[in-house]
């Protein structure tokens, strides 16, 4: 990165205090991550200030900083905007705009993050390839991964995330993609908006921002993506619907990996995902859709399958103790519950469900945690252990013939675990994030 402090200005619409002729090698909001020749960019938190560290970014080796105040004692120079926050996006644009990318923007509802990294592995076999760091997909971890960009790069994909409506609009704005993806519309972030069409307009706007005869990748298995909404609004581009009637098989082995084989735009692609599931089958095809339209053949998108290694917690399996362990505690929705279940089902033994709340659902969370506990009852799962306040209504929605525990949190649970658990047991462990349900996998090691 080489960036003049007149340049920062001009981006962000900034007024300069005490000007210096210095080069800006790179960006950071977190004083812990700042190396010499940095531009530091203060974010205002619930907590903290980032203001206050503004000193602290200087010592560090800190060239410039943006502010929204005036008085900072420092000897570096600054850079004043109305919102520091409004600046990094306003700046990200304005670097993204001065490299010659291709970029690929991917959200829904569920299967971000692996879709991500899939496509990411694929496009890496022809092109030099960044994308976005670990799931960094809001208006600040959005524009550090933009930074990363370096002038020999040739893609870049990027995770965008929302939890109310706009949000998506600004991140398109900013990412500028050419092929812009959507893996699924589902009840994640409802309680914010009344039903699952506020939710589908609201991953739509990341069209917004996609380049004049661009590519849009839809899962064509999801009504609402196939649909009138979703139809008028990616008329102006290109859209492609890959569906179950483009895989000819998907066979899992074991709890390991799943042999897929496409048949996509006249192209016969087969590969090797290492996960188990029809949803990461759906996964691996949007990524492979991605390749197409990107010019990779299909020998280097079943090689980029080789090299991809799953995100940590999702659907990971681990041996503890005897003990076959499927790790699924790093989120979780209602679709992607049943799945897991159903996966969790298909194993020989005695199977364990050890099932957490489902964040962000809003009206529609007691009906849906109903749904999943009639779900797990359904695919005779042996032992259903419930945790969280939302997670009484898996427990609720079992009947009497299904053996179940409920526990109010993970404390509560922790001290009966070894008791409950057996030799040769496999066990599904699945929660949103904020139940910290990585505490149990810890506990059983």
């Amino acid at each position: 990165m080489h960036l003049t402090i007149q340049d920062i200005a001009q981006a962000t619409n900034g007024h300069v205090i005490n000007p210096t002729e210095t080069t800006i090698t790179s960006i950071s909001t977190d004083t812990r991550k700042i190396t010499p020749g940095a531009l530091f960019i203060p974010i205002a938190g619930e907590n903290f200030d980032g203001h206050d560290y503004i000193p602290t970014a200087a010592q560090n080796g800190a060239v410039c900083a943006l502010t929204e105040r005036p008085d900072i004692a420092v000897d570096i120079p600054l850079i004043l905007v109305p919102s520091t926050r409004r600046a990094l996006m306003d700046l990200a644009a304005y670097y993204r705009r001065m490299h010659d990318v291709k970029v690929v923007a991917i959200t829904g509802s569920a299967g971000k993050t692996t879709t991500k990294d899939m496509i990411y592995h694929i496009l890496a076999r022809k092109y030099k390839t960044k994308k976005t760091l670990g799931n960094f997909n809001n208006d600040i971890g959005l524009p550090l991964s933009i930074f990363q960009l370096e002038p020999d790069d040739q893609a870049l994909v990027l995770e965008m995330g929302m939890n109310h409506a706009m949000e998506i609009h600004e991140l398109s704005l900013v990412g500028a993609p050419d092929i812009a993806v959507i893996t699924h519309i589902g009840d994640a972030h409802i309680e914010n908006f009344e039903n699952r069409e506020g939710i589908l307009h609201a991953k739509l706007e990341i069209v917004d921002g996609l380049k004049p005869g661009g590519i849009v990748v839809l899962n064509g298995d999801d009504p609402l993506l196939t649909g009138p909404i979703a139809t008028e609004k990616v008329r102006d581009f290109h859209a492609l619907y890959p569906s179950s009637q483009n895989i000819v098989s998907a066979e899992t082995v074991g709890l390991q990996e799943t042999a897929a084989h496409f048949h996509w735009q006249g192209q016969d692609i087969c590969l090797t995902v290492p996960l188990p599931g029809a949803h990461m089958v759906m996964n691996a095809l949007l990524a492979v859709a991605v390749g197409t339209a990107m010019g990779v053949s299909p020998q280097e998108i079943s090689q980029g399958f080789n090299d991809f290694i799953p995100p940590g917690g999702r659907l990971s399996v681990e041996n503890i103790g005897g003990m076959t362990v499927i790790n699924d505690a790093y989120n979780a929705n209602p679709a992607a519950m049943k799945e897991s279940l159903k996966i969790l089902a298909s194993q020989p033994g005695r199977k364990v469900a050890i099932l957490g709340d489902m964040n962000e659902l809003g009206h529609v969370s007691e009906e849906r945690h109903l749904e999943i506990g009639a779900y797990a009852a359904e695919k005779g799962i042996d032992l259903v252990v419930a945790i969280g306040p939302q997670a009484r209504f898996i427990y609720d929605g079992m009947d009497d013939a299904t053996i179940r525990q409920y526990y109010p949190t993970v404390d509560d649970f922790l001290p009966e675990l070894q008791a409950l658990l057996q030799p040769d047991d496999t066990i599904l462990v699945k929660a949103s994030r904020g139940m910290a349900f990585e505490r149990i996998i810890e506990e059983m090691a």
